[in-house]
């Protein structure tokens, strides 16, 4: 891909509309963009590649102009990673800020012509549990979308555990739907290359003093529950 065409591409987009001229104006001052920025320059860039693509946007697009977005803004690009722009949108996995944009406004959209039907759970391993721990700090919406975006390429240990704790109400979520249930570890993949993530889970669910138990107790009460539990799973990408 021509880099210099990319980068051009971009900051045309971004130039043909007064918000993106904000993006703009920021990074020439401060060589950075706040998330919030980053978010309206996102949207910006998804809203146009809609436009010209309607809503099946091919891989190679959003490709594009993720490169063409590091290539404007050098300070944003990755250092770790192989291309660079991987966060903003890997080809390979088909993740990163621009897909997670795209998800969000198709799920918008459907979710404002289809009907949703509410389940209601009443007990059982689906009832929510108390949570302790838990702040004002939880992502929504798009913010949480990036927050796992980013968890998805981040090296950054110490930003690893930040945003697994900043998604965490959203995986509790998740546990709760029976039809998106099983895919937690596909979604939130650092919890198999990352160690003591699972105790963060339980800090927060059930607070320091029940918590600090779980290591106290995992060979005498859980260790062999769980072999005996994972000895029964068929096998998949995952397990």
């Amino acid at each position: 891909m021509d880099s210099t065409f990319a980068k051009n591409t971009v900051e045309q987009i971004l130039t043909s509309k007064p918000a993106g001229i904000t993006v703009i104006n920021e990074y020439e001052n401060t060589r950075t963009l706040k998330d919030s920025t980053r978010r309206l320059m996102v949207n910006i860039i998804v809203s146009h590649m809609r436009e010209k693509e309607g809503r099946a946007i091919s891989k190679a697009t959003k490709e594009f102009h993720a490169l063409g977005i590091v290539s404007l803004f050098p300070s944003l690009k990755d250092p770790y990673s192989k291309k660079g722009y991987e966060h903003f949108y890997d080809f390979q996995s088909n993740t990163g800020f621009l897909e997670w944009r795209v998800k969000t406004v198709q799920h918008k959209f459907r979710t404002s012509s289809t009907p949703q039907k509410k389940v209601q759970f009443r007990g059982g391993p689906t009832l929510l549990p108390r949570i302790s721990g838990t702040s004002d700090d939880q992502r929504t919406g798009d913010e949480c979308m990036e927050a796992i975006s980013l968890l998805q390429h981040t090296t950054n240990c110490d930003l690893v555990f930040q945003k697994m704790r900043e998604t965490f109400q959203y995986r509790r979520q998740i546990l709760q739907d029976p039809q998106i249930s099983a895919d937690v570890l596909k979604i939130f993949t650092r919890f198999l290359d990352v160690k003591r993530l699972i105790l963060q889970d339980f800090l927060l669910m059930f607070g320091a003093e029940t918590a600090s138990r779980f290591p106290e107790r995992w060979t005498t009460s859980f260790k062999e529950k769980v072999i005996q539990e994972a000895r029964s799973l068929k096998g998949s990408t995952v397990l």
